[in-house]
């Protein structure tokens, strides 16, 4: 994608998401669920986690790092 289409993006994507080393599309999609969360990136990440840990999936190795990565930006607002 070109730069100048990026920078149409930066203003609108939650900056974890806009700063990630994923696809254009599928930042895209994760803004979109974020929306769908109310801008509630612990609530989207915490829906994602849930997902990969479902026995259908069984993705327990991301389940974790999402877990872990949870805790770990929830541990300075609990200081």
């Amino acid at each position: 994608m070109e730069y100048c289409t990026r920078l149409l993006y930066k203003d609108k994507m939650h900056p974890e998401i806009y700063n990630s080393n994923i696809s254009m599309d599928e930042k895209l999609f994760f803004q979109n669920q974020l929306d769908k969360f109310g801008g509630d990136f612990d609530k989207l990440l915490e829906d994602i986690e849930k997902y990969a840990a479902l026995s259908h999936v069984e993705d327990y190795e991301t389940a974790s790092k999402i877990r872990d990565y949870r805790i770990e930006i929830k541990a300075p607002l609990d200081n």
